[in-house]
């Protein structure tokens, strides 16, 4: 892909390869959630409640048209880039009952995976790429992705748009 090229959807083939295009993408998901779970040894609902804090985290810092070059990698993003997220928030995001959600969060704090943020809410400890070893991890599933994308556009429901 060159500079300004985007991937689209082809809605007019998508009909036609529903099989074809759902089974990467389930395809996907379910490696993604073994890998994951391989990792950290959590069942489904700690794994949902984990990847929520992590995205939410980080919400304010992806949302940025240039994300800084120095935060783009691994390096411990400032604290003011880091959005604690409420156990409210969590279980809204989740579809998860809240009770379930503290339960959860109360054993991922004890387990040293998130922490109690002094503005409320709960963030992923700082440095967990790097300590908790997920650079292999992302790598593996970055890998899945493309594979993915691969699939998807040979199946046709994705195409690579040029731009400009």
């Amino acid at each position: 892909m060159a500079a300004g090229d985007r991937v689209a959807t082809v809605p007019e083939r998508m009909a036609d390869h529903w099989r074809a295009g759902i089974f990467p993408l389930l395809n996907l998901f379910l490696t993604m959630h073994r890998s994951l779970t391989e990792h950290e040894e959590m069942g489904p609902s700690v794994l949902l409640i984990y990847c929520t804090v992590c995205v939410g985290n980080i919400q304010k810092l992806m949302r940025e048209r240039n994300v800084p070059d120095a935060f783009v990698a691994t390096a411990v993003l400032p604290r003011e880039w880091v959005v604690p997220m409420s156990r409210s928030a969590i279980a809204a995001a989740t579809g998860l009952p809240r009770e379930t959600v503290r339960r959860h969060v109360g054993h991922l704090i004890d387990q040293g995976l998130l922490i109690e943020d002094p503005r409320g809410g709960v963030t992923i400890v700082p440095g967990a790429i790097q300590d908790r070893g997920y650079e292999p991890l992302l790598e593996k599933l970055l890998t899945e992705f493309a594979r993915t994308g691969e699939a998807l556009l040979r199946a046709g429901v994705i195409e690579v748009k040029p731009g400009g």
